[in-house]
């Protein structure tokens, strides 16, 4: 067997009755047992083999989330095939570029818009569909044989998977992970949340809904799977999601900030209500990809539901640290994973090593170079760790805004708070180089009484040069379709700015804004709003 195969196989195995994946088939909640998923995961690992994919041939994945998704991750891990997750909402262009930067022999999918490639290309059933791709039910005693082979004598420094960067600060890179990383991050993860008071309990019947092309949902799809626990399929917009989690039920729910602050604004806050959406039946929430406000994770405290971050990216598996009910500290990002080491730079930059650190960037030397100083990967985030291990995240290094009275304010928590306090999508300060800082607010917004007393109330809470002292109120909403935001659903900053320049440096010149209204907000009044 391969190293994540053979790591797996304690539950992975033929005739294992337990279930492994819960899914939605014409309205109705369909099981899969982890004997059922053995079997599966094999016939399609032979047809990955039949079309040609192996160690030196890809498969790339580019499809939507569903148990089918799963099958052929597995399989290609199976036959030691290195995966390239592409998330399914990545355009034409995007897809091309990375079809000739990776090569892969195969192709998986679930859209007929792909461009031209010479690869093999399957595929992907229906997402409550019961077989993943189409072929004989039965293995041949050769394909049998292939698949043996194929996973034999795989070492654990074989390429795993080839995950591309989000590309919210430039192009993506592609991050070149191994079996050992893999199976480091999942066995950190696994044994971190085992070591509990209710042990891995909370993993019986996991939440999945992210794109898996995100290294996070893969983490918590390996992990789960390593633990035993069963994978609840959910999709759609988050009105979908929530009454999936509701029918549902599971016993844990990994996410991003926006699902769990749609929640929140949908019930108003609600605890009981908040407490309803998710059921009794769930342990903990864990957040992660970007943060949250430290308001939303005391309302989710309150209604009885323990939501907790982690912290990681793509370059170290995923995941570098992490938080759990019993070992929380609200606002921390949480202890580091075991095998992990932290240290904080000079300037305060998050340094990182450890088995899950990737081996470099795809045909990249010098970004690969760059990313590492004597031995410890550059994590481009700036942070704390507090005497007990805790780290905090302030902002990214990239985002600092340095203003012309030279102070350095890192943005990315007076957006957040903004985010929560006004009820709107997106916000991102403005005000390098320039005398005090502004907010550009996309999208819907309250009227303005409200938007005041919200900014009020922001800025009572941080010093004169942090406060926001004018806002720019643009009636759109940024745009995936514009490169304003990731697949992902991250905000592409350097694009947002360029797109909007003009505005800013109108703003700042005094000349009449054309696009958007600007809202004066009067700072040295957030003396007199409530701390």
């Amino acid at each position: 067997m391969t190293p994540i195969a053979s790591w797996l196989s304690s539950h992975l195995r033929a005739g294992n009755a337990a279930n492994a994946q819960r899914y939605q088939r014409a309205g109705s909640w369909v099981s899969r047992t982890y004997g059922e998923l053995h079997d599966e995961v094999r016939r399609a690992a032979a047809i990955l083999a039949d079309a040609g994919a192996g160690a030196e041939a890809p498969v790339m994945i580019v499809a939507q989330t569903s148990p089918a998704w799963t099958v052929v991750d597995l399989a290609a891990a199976t036959i030691g095939a290195p995966s390239v997750p592409v998330y399914p909402t990545s355009s034409v262009h995007q897809v091309a570029d990375l079809l000739a930067r990776t090569r892969p022999a195969v192709v998986v999918t679930d859209r007929d818009d792909l461009p031209p490639t010479s690869a093999v290309v399957l595929r992907l059933a229906e997402g409550g569909a019961d077989v993943a791709l189409a072929g004989p039910a039965e293995l041949t005693a050769a394909q049998s044989e292939v698949v043996e082979r194929r996973s034999a004598g795989v070492p654990e420094d074989r390429t795993f998977s080839i995950v591309f960067s989000s590309g919210s600060t430039g192009a993506p890179k592609g991050c070149i992970l191994t079996h050992a990383n893999w199976i480091a991050v999942v066995s950190a993860a696994a044994a971190f949340e085992a070591a509990g008071p209710e042990g891995a309990e909370h993993r019986e019947h996991a939440f999945v809904y992210l794109p898996l092309a995100h290294v996070s949902a893969r983490l918590q799809q390996f992990s789960t799977l390593a633990l035993g626990g069963e994978l609840v399929y959910g999709s759609g917009a988050t009105p979908d999601l929530l009454e999936q989690i509701r029918q549902s039920r599971p016993t844990y729910v990994p996410g991003v900030p926006r699902l769990f602050e749609s929640a929140y604004h949908r019930v108003g806050g609600d605890p009981q209500r908040l407490r309803e959406v998710f059921g009794t039946r769930l342990k903990y929430a864990l957040t992660g990809g970007a943060p949250i406000d430290a308001a939303i994770l005391d309302a989710y405290a309150r209604a009885g539901v323990p939501l907790v971050e982690g912290y990681g990216l793509t370059e170290s598996s995923a995941a570098l640290t992490l938080c759990a009910p019993h070992a929380q500290r609200p606002g921390s990002v949480g202890r580091a994973l075991p095998g992990v080491e932290l240290r904080i730079a000079d300037d305060g930059e998050v340094l990182a090593r450890g088995a899950n650190i990737f081996v470099g960037y795809l045909d990249d030397p010098e970004a690969t170079r760059d990313a590492f100083v004597d031995g410890w990967l550059r994590t481009g985030d700036l942070g704390s760790l507090d005497d007990d291990g805790f780290l905090w995240i302030t902002g990214r290094k990239k985002n600092l805004l340095v203003t012309s009275t030279g102070k350095n304010i890192a943005p990315e928590p007076t957006e957040n708070r903004m985010r929560i306090v006004l009820g709107v999508p997106d916000v991102l300060l403005v005000g390098d180089g320039r005398p005090y800082l502004s907010a550009i607010v996309f999208g819907r917004h309250p009227d303005d009484d409200a938007l005041l007393d919200g900014l009020h109330e922001v800025n009572s809470r941080l010093s004169p040069p942090e406060r926001v002292r004018r806002v720019l109120l643009v009636p759109r909403a940024l745009r995936a379709d514009d490169g304003e935001l990731t697949a992902g659903g991250k905000i592409v900053r350097r694009v947002v700015f360029d797109h909007h320049a003009q505005l800013v440096d109108d703003l700042y010149s005094g000349v009449p804004v054309v696009g958007a209204r600007v809202l004066e907000v009067d700072a040295a009044s957030a003396s007199r709003a409530p701390a």
